[in-house]
């Protein structure tokens, strides 16, 4: 007996769904290393909220939304499934935000 319902793993990003329209707004006084929250363009869909963080070591990364059940437990709202994926959103989003920047670190 077959499943009801069969995924397909995804290996790689589609040449059709770009990463387009990016969009920072950046933040002042961000807590957690917080410097920007981004929206962008996947393909047909549209992602808001991912933010622009730096950790300890200086490094920026993006961390995805999360809405916290009554228990406290974080559920993604939407996240890359795949290294491949979410080293593609890191070089569309970051790479913008460091050619406005002008190769400047952000605060």
């Amino acid at each position: 007996m077959s499943s009801m319902t069969e995924t397909t793993p995804i290996t790689r990003i589609e040449a059709t769904h770009r990463i387009s329209e990016i969009r920072i707004r950046p933040v002042a006084d961000g807590r957690d290393g917080l410097i920007a929250f981004v929206s962008c363009r996947y393909h047909d869909v549209l992602l808001n909220d991912v933010a622009v963080r730096r950790d300890e070591n200086g490094r920026l990364h993006l961390t995805w939304p999360r809405k916290l059940g009554a228990t406290g437990r974080p559920h993604p709202l939407h996240h890359p499934l795949t290294k491949e994926a979410a080293a593609a959103f890191d070089e569309a989003i970051l790479g913008t935000l460091n050619n406005l920047l002008g190769g400047m670190s952000p605060v």
